[in-house]
């Protein structure tokens, strides 16, 4: 009876080890109330010179996500090749407005703030999807995944995005 605790015991330290490591490359996303941060997306749009910014889509009008990296920091977030980098207030806040229209199952469009595995802030993602990818590269790098395409891609317009096109 000793033996076989002690091999339980052993298996879900292992085990436990191996999740740990497992998910210590990866970067988080965190909704920016939770990380005591008082910031908004409109904050974000009123200071868009200050932010390296990129969209996810086929186009600004047919955006997945909008990511905004500090510039003034030493982190930097790294986008896939299908982010494609956006300047200018107006066309910031262009994105985002459509982000806002779709209606994404089970989410709203919401600012989170993208953190690595030691908790330092990179960045931040105004998205309805409710997961994104951040792999760590190296230490004050995280690669930024593409996002899936638009909801109305995988479930049709809305009734808002319907209303907008008249």
């Amino acid at each position: 009876m000793d033996m076989k605790k002690h091999t339980y015991l052993a298996l879900i330290g292992f085990l436990s080890i191996i999740l740990l490591t497992g998910c210590s490359g990866y970067g988080t996303l965190r909704y920016h109330s939770e990380s005591g941060e008082n910031i908004s997306v409109e904050d974000l749009i009123t200071n868009s010179n200050n932010y390296h910014i990129y969209y996810s889509g086929y186009a600004e009008n047919n955006s997945s996500g909008i990511m905004f990296d500090p510039k003034n920091d030493t982190k930097t977030l790294s986008p896939s090749r299908r982010w494609i980098k956006i300047e200018g207030r107006e066309r910031v806040s262009e994105v985002v407005s459509w982000i806002m229209i779709y209606e994404y199952p089970g989410n709203a469009p919401a600012l989170r703030s993208i953190h690595g595995p030691d908790g330092q802030l990179y960045g931040y993602l105004f998205t309805g999807w409710y997961h994104a990818v951040f792999k760590v590269v190296d230490e004050k790098t995280l690669f930024a995944y593409d996002l899936p395409q638009p909801p109305h891609y995988y479930y049709g317009p809305s009734e808002r995005e319907i209303g907008r096109s008249n």
